[in-house]
């Protein structure tokens, strides 16, 4: 019976072994996920702040009107991150009757945030505007 306690080792190294590749595939996993979530909350928050800033201008930049789109902007404290913003002037929606008949004061703004990760991403944000505060 001197090998049966050789078997056992061998048996228990492996299962072992086993074990401790387990837990470094999912201490791994876990990071990588937490550096995809921190991605996304990054571009969130830069998706957010190009929001809030074309509220500001709808409010107070007659300019706004012009409905200019934009490609591939970026800011400073978003390295790495690239966003574009889309309109579509609002005309005879049913939602909206008094839209856009002959000016235009209805519309609707896309945010697109762009990042590298592991795989391109994005993110997309849609706002409605309107001058006349429906």
């Amino acid at each position: 019976m001197k090998g049966q306690g050789i078997i056992e080792a061998v048996y228990s190294i492996g299962v072992l072994g086993m074990i401790l590749t387990g837990a470094v595939v999912l201490i791994l996993m876990a990071s990588s996920f937490k550096k995809s979530d921190f991605d996304r909350k990054k571009a969130t928050e830069l998706g957010t702040m190009v929001i809030e800033e074309l509220i500001y201008s709808s409010k107070n930049d007659v300019n706004f009107w012009n409905l200019d789109n934009t490609t591939d902007m970026t800011k400073a404290e978003f390295a790495n991150y690239t966003y574009s913003t889309e309109f579509t002037n609002i005309t005879g929606n049913v939602n909206y009757p008094n839209c856009g008949v002959g000016v235009t004061d209805c519309a609707e703004a896309k945010v697109t945030v762009n990042w590298e990760g592991k795989d391109p991403q994005q993110i997309v944000f849609n706002r409605f505007f309107t001058k006349n505060g429906y």
